[in-house]
């Protein structure tokens, strides 16, 4: 897990043990506020939850691959909103260590 990461709104992030990915609708200095997916089915747990961003920063492992994107029944936008999922040759996240 890197030291330090950006939180963006509209991006996704995985969490491998919990086979989970968390698109992020709204993130501040304290809080951020997600969608949580199943990896394996693509599906929404639900409705929207928030969590510290200390607690984000520290659950999720990486952004989520173009893989993983398109995998994701997304509630916020349309699947063209990731352009990363429909484009083989994007370049995965790279966290700074």
């Amino acid at each position: 897990m890197p030291r330090r990461r950006t939180i963006s709104v509209g991006t996704c992030y995985v969490d491998n043990a919990r086979k989970v990915a968390r698109e992020v609708l709204a993130a501040n200095d304290q809080t951020v506020t997600f969608y949580t997916y199943h990896l394996d089915t693509g599906n929404s747990c639900g409705s929207p939850s928030e969590c510290t961003r200390q607690d984000f920063v520290r659950w999720a492992d990486h952004e989520a691959t173009p893989f993983e994107l398109a995998r994701l029944q997304l509630q916020e936008r349309e699947r063209d909103a990731h352009p990363a999922a429909l484009d083989p040759r994007a370049t995965p996240f790279r966290s700074e260590g």
